[in-house]
């Protein structure tokens, strides 16, 4: 009788949880809003209760998912009416690369990395920052970019145009801090990075945001912001 009661409980609890979680969506965890990734956990922790304490009444744990959805229902209602509502539960995007130019300010203020960026670009199909026109950071942690018209994806058919493979960016300097391990492999040292720099007219190692050579030897660099306003 008890474990007909449990599996009675379990198969409900399953029922509603796939239920509410049907009317979100189809989305992966990484495309949740802030919102709906809080209500996915609580309606899970709310669910496993009465399956962890048999002495818990089934319906405590039907009317606290029930009481979830409706206020992300509401919620979901008030978004549509109010932008204010949206930016404090949802977030804001921000807009990381701006026509080639990477915002360190907006890096910082969403605690992302150098490296994290380039991951999320290789992720596109993009490696190298000058071809971007912009790459935002949407309020659900996902990066869309918008690269120039003259870098969107076109096949060799179409382009009949012999295209150099410039190879994977390798980061050599990142927020002032020398990549060594990465200027070794390349068979380079730390002389050839200051006079690389010096040769450009670029700052000194501990003001360069960003520095990256292809393998055709092409240079991105990035000042920090601080240093540019100190030169300026």
């Amino acid at each position: 009788m008890i474990i007909l009661r449990f599996v009675c409980h379990a198969s409900i609890l399953y029922l509603m949880v796939v239920l509410v979680l049907r009317f979100l969506g189809k989305r992966h965890i990484g495309d949740m809003q802030p919102s709906e990734l809080v209500l996915t956990l609580l309606i899970s922790e709310m669910a496993a209760i009465p399956l962890q304490d048999p002495d818990q009444p089934l319906i405590h744990g039907v009317v606290a998912i029930s009481a979830l959805a409706l206020l992300n229902f509401a919620l979901s209602f008030g978004f549509l009416k109010s932008r204010f509502l949206w930016r404090i539960f949802q977030g804001k995007e921000a807009i990381l690369v701006e026509r080639g130019r990477v915002c360190e300010k907006a890096m910082r203020r969403n605690r992302i990395t150098i490296t994290e960026l380039y991951e999320m670009l290789r992720l596109q199909g993009y490696t190298d920052l000058s071809q971007l026109q912009y790459a935002i950071f949407e309020s659900n942690g996902l990066l869309s970019v918008i690269p120039y018209e003259a870098h969107k994806p076109m096949t060799p058919e179409l382009s009949s145009v012999e295209v150099q493979e410039p190879g994977m960016p390798q980061i050599l300097i990142s927020d002032g801090r020398v990549m060594k391990k990465k200027l070794h492999a390349l068979g380079l040292n730390e002389q050839w990075l200051k006079n690389e720099l010096a040769a450009r007219k670029y700052g000194a190692i501990e003001d360069t945001f960003i520095f990256t050579r292809d393998e055709c030897g092409r240079i991105y660099y990035v000042a920090k912001e601080k240093s540019q306003l100190k030169n300026s």
